[in-house]
């Protein structure tokens, strides 16, 4: 729960803010979360963020390991407590190796022993860094992914550090251990 924007209750949302409710509680989500909770103060911001999201995330073309990898990897570089909190189980249920994943929650190089993980961490690590791949990496990531899902990874990237901002700026709360300390 956020401090800066609790839940609104149900019965207390406009029309706009209904439909996007009960579409995303209705949807594969299976309720109205995180950083959700914040956006439903912005129904068609909400409404267009949901729908990417759910695209990205339940119908794309990334392999569910690889795409919580990215997840991760931005969870990782924004210290969002949320996103690491609710994406960590979904990669470990992925196959994704909890030792690795740790060795990247702490900061660290997470060294995944399978290569198209340690690449999609190494490319994601360089988007975030510097908002950009250079000619090498591009190529790379081009001949392993594929460019349908090399653009798909770079909206993974996207699209979760939009939910990171919200889920920071709103502070909204994980039930439990914080995976990171506190960012300034």
């Amino acid at each position: 729960m956020s401090t800066r924007f609790p839940p609104i209750p149900r019965e207390q949302l406009d029309d706009a803010q209904r439909a996007v409710f009960d579409a995303i509680a209705s949807g594969p989500r299976g309720g109205v979360v995180g950083p959700f909770n914040v956006l439903l103060r912005a129904p068609a911001v909400a409404d267009a963020a949901q729908r990417l999201g759910a695209g990205l995330r339940f119908s794309g073309t990334l392999d569910d390991g690889l795409r919580e990898i990215a997840i991760l990897t931005v969870a990782r570089r924004w210290s969002a407590q949320f996103e690491w909190f609710a994406h960590h189980p979904i990669a470990v249920a992925a196959g994704v190796d909890p030792a690795a994943l740790e060795r990247l929650r702490q900061g660290g190089d997470p060294a995944f022993a399978n290569a198209a993980e340690q690449l999609v961490w190494r490319l994601s690590h360089a988007v975030l860094d510097r908002g950009r791949l250079d000619d090498a990496e591009f190529a790379t990531g081009r001949e392993a992914l594929g460019e349908a899902r090399l653009v798909e990874l770079l909206a993974v990237l996207g699209y979760y550090t939009l939910l990171s901002f919200i889920l920071n700026v709103g502070e909204v709360a994980v039930p439990g251990p914080k995976p990171f300390p506190d960012a300034s």
